[in-house]
Order: structure tokens, then sequence, then C-alpha cells
């Protein structure tokens, strides 16, 4: 069944690559994860808090890691979760089954595209 892996997507603000990682729900329940980017400069973390997940996700779109928190239903069970900057309205990060994934990743990779040179500047902020 396509909801016992979850699959996480999300582009380094460093290097501008898009990240995709697949985690099953067991590894998910059984602990903490890190998805890092291969440039070794951004992670993305989740953590089990019982009934719910914190998620620390990079955006490429301001610089900045953005925190949530989402219940563990939505993060196991939605087809696609889109986690948005909210500073610029950006998909920073998307989880879910594979397929929906793979067609967010496009989207946010072409819209990292058009993202101005200089949007890491959001950190000083």
């Amino acid at each position: 069944m396509s909801n016992e892996i979850r699959n996480f997507a999300y582009i380094c603000p460093e290097c501008k690559q898009l990240v995709i990682a697949q985690q099953s729900a067991f590894a998910l329940a059984a602990g903490d994860c890190r998805i890092g980017c291969p440039c070794g400069k951004s992670e993305l973390r989740v953590e089990n808090m019982g009934s719910m997940y914190h998620l620390s996700v990079p955006c490429v779109a301001c610089g900045r890691n953005h925190e949530v928190s989402c219940p563990q239903e939505a993060l196991l069970r939605r087809k696609a979760l889109a986690l948005t900057c909210k500073a610029t309205g950006y998909d920073c990060c998307v989880v879910g089954e594979e397929e929906a994934v793979l067609e967010a990743a496009k989207r946010m990779e072409l819209t990292a595209d058009e993202l101005p040179e200089n949007a890491e500047n959001g950190k000083e902020g």
C-alpha cells in the first residue's frame, strides 16, 4: 500500500538541488529522522511527538528553516501535504505518496528557478 511509505521533497537553499527521500511509516513512528542534502549544508528534520510530528524544513525561498507541527494522521495518510513559506507563499516541502510528491517537486523546481538570486536575504529579518 502506498500509504506505508512517505516521500519527502525539498530544495536545498545552499546548492539549489532537489532532495527527495523515502521513509517508512514504521521508521517515522520509531523515532526522529533527518533527510540531508548531499552537499551537506541543509537537512529536513522530522521529530515524532506522539500524535504530532514536528518538522524543521529548509526554505530555498527565504533562506530560513521553517518549524511546523502537523498531526500524525496528516503526515502519514494524506496524498500530499505541502508546507508553505509564510513570507513568500512558496511550497518549500512536500510530503506524501510518491506520484503526488514527484509532481509537486517538479513544480517546486520550476518555481525555484524563478526566485530572485538574493532570496536568502530574508535571513536578516
